[in-house]
């Protein structure tokens, strides 16, 4: 299984490539979408999820859902749970606007395969 940070460094990595211009104000929403994605595959691998799993949650955009994914983390341990589980939170109680733009961004990330599937 990969680290949260490997996960995030590879989200992170997948959303540049996507080509889309960025402005200098946008390095935020990369990083925060990237922490979302490496959250949710992180998620997705201690719960035996698959990719598309991890899309769905991203395809809603759903704030609420986020805070109860955040809570599974965090009761599974590890400190890669802790860390994942606090970046979910940080997304999840921002404003909606905020919430929607890093939702966005997270779904310029390609699929990647799952250690499990």
């Amino acid at each position: 299984m990969a680290t949260f940070d490997e996960l995030r460094e590879q989200a992170e990595q997948e959303i540049r490539e996507q080509g889309r211009s960025l402005a200098s104000d946008d390095t935020d929403l990369v990083e925060q979408a990237a922490d979302l994605l490496a959250a949710l595959r992180l998620w997705a691998d201690t719960q035996q999820r698959s990719e598309a799993d991890v899309r769905e949650v991203v395809d809603t955009g759903n704030a609420t859902l986020l805070k109860h994914l955040a809570t599974e983390l965090a009761g599974g341990g590890g400190d890669d749970a802790l860390e994942a589980s606090r970046r979910l939170e940080a997304i999840a109680y921002a404003s909606s606007d905020r919430v929607s733009e890093i939702f966005d961004f997270a779904q310029q990330g390609p699929a990647i395969e799952l250690s499990h599937t």
